[in-house]
């Protein structure tokens, strides 16, 4: 007989999970305390922020009823606070993924975080992962780390990270001009899975810098934010197909002709400077986490689960490193 398709929402446990997360954290506090002797101890991943700007989260009114679930349970708007960074380069003239984080203000219900009140979306300007999960990813870093041989021959070996690389590292004109993808699902309800993409509103763009500069993206994106406000659309990705759309394999993309996106949100970001009193240090201190959310909407699959104590733990790390307590 065939083979059993996974179910929706269907999450398979790795037997092996606990030690990877922690050889993983073990490996990001080490590289972390080598790259940052002393000082303050920055994000091992988007560590480089071209600028944190404050918005508004609006759930759409008249959603359909089996779109309202948990924070889009009902029209409400609510403060949200937006970081853009590069993923690991230190400069805008290296072509780099993109990230999003978004954190929303006082969210009233079941966090999965005790004592949050906070619900903070991850996301990257590509739709998938390099890798299918936590041990693969935890490879592809020390490969990265160790730099030379040792990363060529990962790439030579591993083809499929290697045209990730190629098809996700770009020049993007500004953060305000790109989609952002959650790359992992998360539950939507019992039973059911998305994965969450944001989408610019506006078809405006802005111009790449000639020749570029190490902080065009900054640049466009304060210039931009001077002039005029900015918008996207949040939308959910229906997992339609446990096979087709898995939930364990964060390499693979959902395409959008099996589950087209529907909008539930508008992410309203108005005009602002971003140059404003504290605020560089507020969005070098601010820290996300996907597991800060609604238990409506818990992370699924393996990067996720993984996630949930690697963030924590990094998190304690900066802070307590970079108050000299290490």
């Amino acid at each position: 007989m065939p083979p059993t398709s996974p179910g929706l929402a269907e999450e398979h446990v790795l037997p092996d999970e606990a030690a990877t997360t922690a050889e993983c954290i073990a490996f990001l506090k080490t590289v972390s305390a080598r790259r940052h002797p002393a000082g303050v101890v920055r994000r091992f991943n988007q560590a480089r922020h071209s600028g944190c700007v404050e918005g508004e989260f609006t759930v759409l009114d008249a959603l359909p009823g089996d779109c309202r679930v948990g924070l889009f349970a009902e029209p409400r708007t609510y403060r949200a606070w937006i970081r853009f960074a590069n993923a690991s380069s230190t400069s805008d003239r290296e072509k780099d993924v993109r990230g999003m984080s978004i954190k929303l203000r006082g969210v009233a219900g079941e966090d999965l975080t005790p004592g949050a009140t906070d619900h903070d979306f991850v996301l990257n300007s590509h739709p998938t992962m390099p890798v299918a999960g936590t041990r693969e990813f935890l490879a592809l870093l020390q490969a990265m780390e160790a730099g030379g041989l040792r990363r060529l021959a990962y790439f030579v070996s591993h083809p499929g990270a290697a045209r990730w690389g190629l098809a996700a590292r770009r020049h993007h004109s500004c953060h305000l001009d790109i989609p952002y993808w959650s790359s992992t699902p998360y539950s939507f309800g019992p039973g059911r899975a998305v994965k969450y993409i944001v989408r610019p509103v506006s078809s405006r763009t802005s111009s790449l810098p000639d020749p570029l500069t190490d902080g065009y993206l900054r640049d466009a994106l304060a210039a931009r934010l001077a002039d005029d406000e900015a918008a996207f659309d949040f939308m959910i990705q229906r997992q339609t197909d446990g096979r087709a759309m898995p939930i364990e394999d964060a390499s693979v993309e959902w395409r959008e002709r099996d589950s087209p996106p529907v909008a539930v949100a508008r992410l309203r970001i108005p005009r602002q400077r971003l140059d404003a009193a504290d605020r560089e240090q507020a969005c070098e201190q601010v820290a996300f986490n996907p597991w800060h959310c609604l238990a409506d909407h818990r992370p699924l699959g393996n990067m996720n689960r993984a996630r949930r104590e690697i963030y924590r733990a990094m998190a304690e790390f900066r802070l307590n490193a970079s108050s000299g307590t290490r």
